[in-house]
């Protein structure tokens, strides 16, 4: 009985943070696509968007490059990036700014 409810626990441990571990890799092109289409993001906005995806993918790529790997320490900046360009696509589809079509 103990060990079922263990072992349980320790499954619904796991999950949670395979869970977690996925929240911050959201997939912003998605967003920054639904943005476009429903007119919330104008297309200055878009392309500054796209652009710092394509920052974030560079700079991945040159981490995984120089040693093969990403140290803890890229991987706190990449996050940080990342973080920083939700709150940019969540401030420019919430500006009051619309495509004009």
């Amino acid at each position: 009985m103990k060990a079922s409810i263990f072992l349980s626990m320790l499954l619904m441990t796991i999950v949670g943070v395979g869970t977690l571990q996925a929240q911050p890799n959201r997939n912003q092109k998605e967003r920054i696509y639904n943005g476009v289409r429903t007119g919330q993001l104008t297309k200055a906005e878009t392309l500054r968007l796209a652009k710092d995806q394509k920052d974030i993918r560079m700079d991945r790529l040159r981490y995984k490059r120089n040693d093969g790997r990403i140290s803890p320490r890229e991987r706190k900046h990449l996050i940080h990036e990342r973080k920083q360009a939700s709150r940019k696509i969540y401030h420019y589809k919430h500006n009051g700014r619309v495509r004009c079509k």
